[in-house]
């Protein structure tokens, strides 16, 4: 059957599962399976750009599906590309680096927010442009496809699988299941690769928001 909408994810899960116990667990395992592509997927379809994001204080929250940041680039001449540094990093040099003026580094404050942190704190506001892989946008009842299922049915259904495992306890599908997840994420990777480098000018990687 055809897979491109989260009731027929449910559908096929449950069929590949044999399982008719674990059906009211099906959305709880492609809940877990999103969690895991958010982790280890980046794709050139998660990619989206702010060119007119402020900043004004030492923090500033981050667009909601803010996944991890690649660029970000202050509208100034010449323009201020900022340098990402650890949390531990950016609080040590704050201690030396107790004036305002122009943002020269950044990091992210996680949780909930997802906070940008800029140092030295501005001294104005400032027009930045940022660069950002986004979160993968979850399944839900009204919410009922994305990207990657439109794309990719395959990695939603053995993502969906393999979180089944806590309750197959050494089901013999499932290395079959993990096998050929892994083969899906390695092509989407592929994929990926091909696409970055025929865009190299858009992508480079610099930090990953938890």
């Amino acid at each position: 059957m055809a897979i491109t909408t989260y009731a027929e994810l449910q559908t096929a899960t449950a069929n590949w599962l044999d399982r008719t116990d674990l059906t009211a667990r099906i959305p709880e395992f492609i809940e877990l399976a999103e969690a895991n592509f958010n982790r280890v997927i980046r794709q050139p379809d998660m990619i989206a750009k702010n060119d007119s994001f402020s900043i004004a204080g030492r923090y500033t929250t981050l667009p909601t599906d803010t996944l991890e940041i690649v660029r970000i680039v202050v509208d100034l001449t010449p323009v201020i590309v900022l340098e990402y540094l650890t949390p531990e990093e950016i609080s040590q040099r704050r201690i030396v680096m107790t004036s305002t003026g122009k943002p020269y580094y950044f990091t992210t404050v996680g949780g909930s927010t997802n906070q940008l942190e800029v140092l030295p704190s501005p001294d104005s506001t400032y027009t930045a442009s940022i660069v950002y892989y986004t979160r993968i946008a979850a399944l839900t009842d009204s919410a009922t496809t994305n990207w990657l299922l439109d794309s990719h049915p395959d990695i939603y259904l053995f993502g969906t699988l393999v979180e089944a495992e806590p309750y197959l306890k050494n089901d013999e599908r499932m290395p079959m299941w993990t096998s050929r997840l892994d083969k899906a994420l390695n092509a989407l990777g592929l994929q990926g690769q091909r696409e970055r480098h025929t865009a190299s000018g858009l992508i480079m990687r610099s930090r990953v928001l938890g």
